[in-house]
C-alpha cells in the first residue's frame, strides 16, 4: 500500500474520530454532573447527621453512603476521559521507549529529522531526561515548553524522590528544598537497597545543587524555544559541563514542531519517552500516563549488544506496563518490539531475535508480539522497514482499536450506572422509612412555639407589673424625689417666693399705691404663685417618662429572642442601650411584612401609646390641688376661694398680712400638692399593669393572633431560627433536600446515554 493511501486512510480515521469528540463532552459533563450530586448527597448526609443527633434520622443515614457511587461515577469519568484523548488528538500519535542505552533517541531522529542537538543520543549515561512530544509540520519549526509551577515541581519531580528514599518530611516548597540537609548516604541504602537507593540519592542532591539554574523558570508559563536551544531543556547536561545547569528539571510538557522527512505523510505525531531503569522514581507512572493519554501505538526499542542481547526481566516489565493501559485491545495491534541492529554483531542479533521467537512468543507466532529487526540510524530502513508498516497496519488496526476502547467506556458506564441505580434505590426506600414534618407543619408548629414562648415570656413581665400595682408596693425613688421638690417649693415659698419678704412687700406696697387697691396685686399674685408651683412640681416628669420607658423596655424583653429579629437590626437596638427603640420598628416590620399582621402590629401601637407624662397624668390633680391659690372661684356664686382674705389695708401693715397670707395659701398647696403625688406611684403602677394585661392578653389571644403568628414565622423564619442547622426542624429541612437530591440524581443518571460516544452521537 502506498503512503498516499495510507495517509487517506489515517486521516479518514481521524475525521471520524472527531465526529465523537461532541458526544463524548456531553457524557463527560453529564457524569461530572452526577459526581457533583453525590458529593451534594454526601454533604448534606453528614449535615443531616450533624443536626439529627440522636434522632431516628441519624440511624436510617448510618446505613447509607455515596463511596460507591462516587466510585462509579469517578470510573465512567476515567472511561471517558481515555476515549476523549483518543477523539481529541489530531494527529495519529506513535510512542517510542525502552531502557535506556538502545537507541531510541536514535530512532526518534531518523523518524522525525532532528539531529543530536534536538533529541540527544549518546553513549554512556541516559540523555532523555523529559518526556516530549515532536509533530510533523510542513512550516512549522520550533518547541513548546510548559514549564512547572514551583508546587508542582515538588509534588511531582521533588516529592517521589522522598517517597523512594523514605525522607520525611518533603518539603513544602521551593525555599525549604533549597536548604534541606540531605544525607550523603540514604536511610536503610547501607544494606540491599544500598545499589538502588544510593543512584536516586545522587539524583535528587544533584537537582538540589543546580537549583539556581532552572528555579527562575518555575513559573507554570509556557515558553517558546528555537530548535537550536532545544537540547539543555529536554536532555541530561553532558558529564562534562561546568558548571551543570539542569533547566530540563523545570520543564513540565515539551512539544516540538518540524517537517519530518518524509513524504506524503499524515498528521503525524512521535512521543518521546524516558526510558526504563533510569532510576527516576514514578518513571513507570509517567510512562504509563504518556501511554494512556497520549499514544496510538507503542514501539518498544530493544539493542542487542554484547551485554543486552537477551530478553532480560526488566524488558518483560515494560511490556506488561504497555499491556495495562490497552486491556481493550490485541497486544499486537497496538505495540512492536524494534530490534535496533544497529552496529550490533550478527550473532547478538540472531540471539535476542531467537529468544524473542521461541521464549516471548513461543510456537504460535501469529498471536506474538511484533517484531521487527532493523538499523534505528538508517533513515531509509527505518522509514520503509518500519514506519510504513507501522502505518499500514494503523489503517486497518485503528477503527477496530477506536472501537474497542468505545465499547470498554460504554461498558463501563452502563455497569456503572447499573450500580449507581442500585444505590439509589436503597437510598430511597432508606429515605421513605423516614417521617418528617412538612413545610407547612413545620411552619406550623414554629408558630405554636413563638406564641407560647412569648405568651410565658410576656406573662412572667405582667407579673412583675401586678407586683408593682399591689396596696403595699412603694416607688422609694419616686416618692423621695417628690420630697425634694415639696422641699424646694416650701423654700421657695418661705423665701418669700424667690425674692425675699422685704422685696416682696416692698413691691406689693407700690403696687397698692398704683392700683389705690390691695386685690389686683393679690389676685397677679396667686396667679403667679400657682403658675410657678405647677411648673416646680413638674420636676417628677423625667421619672413618669423613665417608668415608661421601663414599661418598654420590658416589653421589648419579654417578647423573647426570636421575635424581634424579624427587625432588620434588632441586635443594635440593645447595643445601643435603649431596647424600647425596637417596639416601633417592630410594629412596622409586621405591618409592612410580605404577609402583613395588622392585628399584632396594632397591640403593639396601643403599647406604644403609654400615656404617663406629668401633663397627662398628674397635672389635672395636681391642678385641682392648687386650686386654694385661685384668687375667686371660677363660678362667682360658690362662695369660695381666698378673696376675702386679700383685702388688706394699702399699708406696711397690710402689705405684712398679705404676704403671710398669701405664704399660708401656698403652704397648703404645696402640701396638697404633695399628697396628689405621693399617690401617683400606686396609680401609674396600676395603669401600667392594666396595659401590659391588655397586650398580652391581644397579642395572645385575639381571634386572629395564631394566624398571625403562623403568617410571622413562614415569612420571617430563616431569622428567627438562623442557621437552622440543627435540631428536628433543621433535619426535616436537610432529609427533604436529601430526598430532592436522590431524585435529580436518578433523573440525570436516566440521562446519561453513553452508546453516543461509541456513534457519534447517534445512540439509535
Amino acid at each position: 500500500m502506498s503512503m498516499g493511501h495510507i495517509r487517506e486512510r489515517l486521516d479518514a480515521v481521524l475525521h471520524r474520530r472527531r465526529e465523537h469528540l461532541p458526544a463524548v463532552d456531553a457524557e463527560i459533563d453529564r457524569w461530572r454532573g452526577v459526581l457533583r450530586r453525590v458529593t451534594e448527597l454526601g454533604e448534606a448526609t453528614a449535615a443531616v447527621r450533624l443536626a439529627a443527633e440522636q434522632d431516628p434520622v441519624h440511624a436510617v443515614l448510618d446505613s447509607l453512603d455515596t463511596a460507591v457511587m462516587r466510585r462509579a461515577a469517578q470510573d465512567c469519568l476515567d472511561a471517558l476521559a481515555t476515549v476523549r484523548g483518543r477523539v481529541s488528538r489530531g494527529t495519529v500519535n506513535l510512542g517510542v521507549s525502552g531502557r535506556a542505552r538502545n537507541g531510541k533517541s536514535t530512532v526518534l531522529q531518523s523518524l522525525s529529522g532532528l539531529d543530536d542537538r534536538q533529541i540527544p543520543s549518546g553513549r554512556g549515561q541516559p540523555v532523555t531526561a523529559v518526556r516530549s512530544r515532536i509533530y510533523h509540520s510542513a512550516t512549522d519549526r520550533g518547541a513548546r515548553l510548559t514549564m512547572h509551577t514551583e508546587t508542582s515541581f515538588i509534588d511531582e519531580v521533588i516529592a517521589p524522590y522522598h517517597a523512594e528514599l523514605g525522607i520525611l518530611p518533603t518539603p513544602r516548597g521551593v525555599p525549604e528544598f533549597a536548604g534541606y540537609r540531605y544525607p550523603r548516604v540514604a536511610d536503610g541504602a547501607s544494606g540491599p537497597d544500598q545499589p538502588r537507593l544510593a543512584p536516586i540519592l545522587a539524583r535528587l542532591r544533584e537537582a538540589q545543587e543546580a537549583l539556581g539554574s532552572y528555579r527562575q523558570h518555575l513559573t507554570g508559563e509556557a515558553r517558546t524555544v528555537d530548535l537550536a536551544d532545544i537540547r539543555e531543556w529536554v536532555a541530561y547536561p553532558d558529564a562534562e559541563a561546568e558548571p551543570v545547569r539542569r533547566p530540563y528539571l523545570a520543564v513540565r510538557d515539551a512539544a516540538i514542531t518540524c517537517p519530518f522527512p518524509l513524504e506524503d505523510v499524515t498528521a503525524l505525531g512521535l512521543v518521546d519517552m524516558p526510558g526504563l531503569g533510569e532510576l527516576v522514581p514514578q518513571a513507570e507512572a509517567h510512562h504509563l500516563d504518556g501511554l494512556r493519554n497520549d499514544v496510538d501505538f507503542v514501539m518498544v526499542v530493544k539493542r542487542p549488544t554484547d551485554t543486552n542481547a537477551m530478553w532480560a526481566e526488566e524488558d518483560a516489565r515494560a511490556l506488561q506496563l504497555i499491556g495495562s493501559v490497552c486491556t481493550v485491545a490485541d497486544m499486537r495491534d497496538f505495540t512492536l518490539v524494534l530490534v535496533n541492529t544497529g552496529d550490533c554483531l550478527p550473532e547478538n542479533i540472531k540471539a535476542l531475535d531467537d529468544d524473542l521467537r521461541e521464549r516471548l512468543n513461543g510456537p504460535d507466532a501469529e498471536r506474538g508480539y511484533w517484531v521487527i529487526l532493523a538499523d534505528g540510524a538508517d533513515r531509509d530502513t527505518v522509514r520503509e522497514q518500519v514506519l510504513q508498516p507501522v502505518l499500514e497496519h494503523l489503517a486497518s488496526a485503528l477503527p477496530r482499536m477506536d472501537e474497542a476502547v468505545f465499547a470498554d467506556a460504554v461498558e463501563v458506564c452502563r455497569d456503572r450506572r447499573r450500580r449507581i441505580e442500585a444505590e439509589l434505590a436503597a437510598w430511597s426506600a432508606a429515605l421513605r422509612t423516614v417521617a418528617v414534618p412538612t413545610s407547612t407543619e413545620q411552619t406550623i408548629a414554629r408558630a405554636e412555639e413563638l406564641r407560647e414562648e412569648v405568651a410565658a415570656s410576656v406573662q412572667a413581665w405582667v407579673d412583675t407589673l401586678r407586683v408593682r400595682a399591689e396596696d403595699d408596693y412603694e416607688d422609694t425613688e419616686f416618692l423621695e424625689r417628690v420630697g425634694e421638690v415639696h422641699q424646694h417649693v416650701r423654700a421657695w415659698v418661705l423665701s418669700g417666693f424667690g425674692e425675699g419678704a422685704e422685696a416682696w412687700r416692698e413691691r406689693a406696697l407700690k403696687r397698692f399705691r398704683v392700683d389705690r387697691a390691695s386685690l389686683p396685686f393679690a389676685s397677679a399674685e396667686l396667679n403667679r404663685v400657682r403658675v410657678e408651683m405647677a411648673r416646680r412640681f413638674s420636676a417628677v416628669d423625667d421619672l413618669l417618662m423613665r417608668r415608661r420607658d421601663e414599661y418598654w423596655a420590658g416589653l421589648a424583653a419579654a417578647l423573647g429572642p426570636r421575635l424581634p429579629l424579624v427587625v432588620d437590626d434588632a441586635a443594635g437596638f440593645a447595643a445601643r442601650g435603649r431596647p424600647q427603640d425596637l417596639l416601633p420598628a417592630l410594629a412596622r416590620a409586621l405591618r409592612e411584612a410580605p404577609d402583613p399582621c395588622p392585628e399584632l402590629a396594632g397591640t403593639l401601637d396601643f403599647a406604644l401609646d403609654v400615656r404617663l407624662d406629668f401633663r397627662t397624668r398628674v397635672l389635672p390633680r395636681l391642678r385641682r390641688a392648687l386650686g386654694v391659690l385661685l384668687p375667686e372661684p371660677d363660678d362667682p356664686s360658690r362662695e369660695t376661694g381666698p378673696t376675702s382674705l386679700l383685702a388688706v389695708p394699702r399699708t406696711e401693715e397690710g402689705a405684712e398680712l398679705l404676704l403671710e397670707r398669701v405664704t399660708q395659701l401656698a403652704r397648703q398647696a404645696a402640701y396638697d400638692a404633695q399628697s396628689v403625688l405621693a399617690h401617683e406611684p400606686e396609680t401609674a403602677a396600676q395603669a401600667l399593669f392594666a396595659y401590659g394585661e391588655q397586650f398580652e392578653d391581644a397579642f395572645v389571644r385575639s381571634q386572629s393572633s395564631q394566624a398571625e403568628f403562623r403568617r410571622l414565622v413562614d415569612g420571617f423564619q430563616d431569622r428567627m431560627w438562623p442557621g437552622g442547622d440543627r435540631g428536628p426542624q433543621a433535619a426535616s429541612a436537610q432529609v427533604r433536600s436529601l430526598r430532592r437530591l436522590v431524585t435529580e440524581l436518578r433523573e440525570l443518571i436516566t440521562g446519561t446515554d453513553t452508546r453516543a460516544v461509541a456513534t457519534g452521537g447517534n445512540g439509535r
